[in-house]
């Protein structure tokens, strides 16, 4: 069992770099609802939280079993993971580039099917899988272009027409309401938010309702260019994060703000954006994840913004135009937040090896989590995390 306070480990938090024309971040704001209406609606936090440096509150970790490891620690299993999903029998399966594997609860090999193509059961450029409420895996494959059902033996079983109206926007399925209801999120073309559409799965994923989220950013993006869109479920309503600011938008499945949750970062960083040899091109710098549910309600939340880049356009284009800018040095930070958003405390920057806190791919129950983690090899890891204190 590891025991983190805030003042002794940080996380490590990777900045993402987009070098196509069309970039995908995480995005949220208000919906239609005013953001003033109802009490506690938006909750403002300060940078750090009022159990900062006082050990009240702990958060505990505790390691189950590793995932993609084998005897021979110098050959790597899993090298690209992109989604992974676990069955109600506490199987897992793991997309991992061109390929899907699964594994024992226990850990151990059980099967592994798939390569590089575009025909049926073959990926290229797979960027996510979730699990379908009818015991199905789905694989966002050809980047964003085809959805593909994969049954939990391997067995490919069929694909989504490409002209489906869910698929505008570089569709990204981010969860479901209810055993019918999928949600799609994508980028608005030629804008900065996100297009939010609730699929019919039982009607081939004909669109029922979709709602549009356009926060205002400095940036001026050329027509044919666009930010977005990711996003997640919880507790029935869907999280939307920004990439200019460190805030958080919980909108109902109608669209409207339910609340959101705002932390006072003053260098998180816009992306920035350059023109360059009759091109253009934009970069990421800051990120905030989605929520991790804990017991008793607590949620922790991963972020990380550079302290040095001042101009993000400026520095975009000395780094497309290969002028060698200044690396970004990162502040890297795991939030904790109390059932009501409020900011406990976090863990930050010195200790960052000592935490072992990767990317959280899945999470079946509060506080279990299948988190991928690249050293001393890319695996996957169950752990078990809880915040411990009054």
């Amino acid at each position: 069992m590891t025991r983190i306070t805030a003042s002794n480990v940080a996380l490590r938090v990777s900045i993402a770099l987009a070098l196509a024309s069309t970039c995908s971040f995480l995005l949220a704001a208000c919906g239609d609802a005013p953001a003033t209406d109802g009490p506690g609606l938006v909750v403002e936090n300060p940078f750090h939280g009022p159990h900062q440096t006082d050990g009240v509150y702990r958060l505990a970790m505790e390691e189950m079993v590793r995932f993609g490891v084998e005897e021979d620690p110098e050959r790597e299993m899993l090298s690209q993971v992109r989604g992974v999903e676990v069955d109600a029998e506490g199987n897992v399966y793991i997309l991992d580039g061109n390929r899907l594997l699964s594994f024992t609860p226990e850990g151990d090999f059980r099967w592994e099917t798939g390569r590089e193509g575009e025909g049926p059961g073959e990926f290229n450029r797979a960027w996510s899988m979730l699990m379908t409420p009818d015991g199905h895996l789905l694989v966002r494959n050809q980047g964003g272009q085809r959805f593909d059902y994969f049954t939990l033996n391997g067995a490919y079983v069929r694909s989504l027409s490409r002209d489906l109206d869910v698929f505008d926007g570089f569709a990204n399925p981010i969860g479901f309401l209810d055993d019918t209801t999928a949600v799609v999120t994508g980028s608005l073309q030629g804008g900065q938010g996100v297009i939010v559409r609730l699929a019919k799965t039982s009607a081939d994923w004909q669109v029922a309702d979709t709602f549009r989220v356009e926060p205002k950013m400095e940036l001026d993006l050329p027509t044919g260019f666009s930010i977005g869109a990711g996003g997640a479920i919880l507790d029935g309503n869907i999280v939307l994060a920004r990439p200019d600011v460190y805030e958080l938008g919980i909108l109902s499945p109608a669209g409207d703000s339910v609340r959101i949750v705002r932390r006072d970062v003053r260098d998180f960083t816009r992306p920035g954006y350059a023109t360059f040899n009759g091109g253009a091109g934009i970069r990421s710098y800051s990120r905030t994840s989605m929520p991790v549910v804990l017991p008793g309600g607590y949620r922790i939340i991963a972020a990380g913004w550079p302290t040095n880049i001042p101009d993000p356009d400026a520095h975009t284009k000395a780094a497309f135009a290969q002028e060698n800018p200044p690396d970004p040095i990162n502040h890297s930070t795991l939030d904790v937040y109390d059932a009501d958003w409020r900011l406990l405390f976090s863990i930050e920057n010195d200790d960052l090896d000592a935490l072992e806190f990767g990317t959280v791919m899945a999470q079946p129950e509060p506080g279990d989590l299948y988190m991928l983690r690249s050293s001393p090899y890319p695996h996957v890891a169950r752990v078990r995390v809880a915040v411990e204190g009054n």
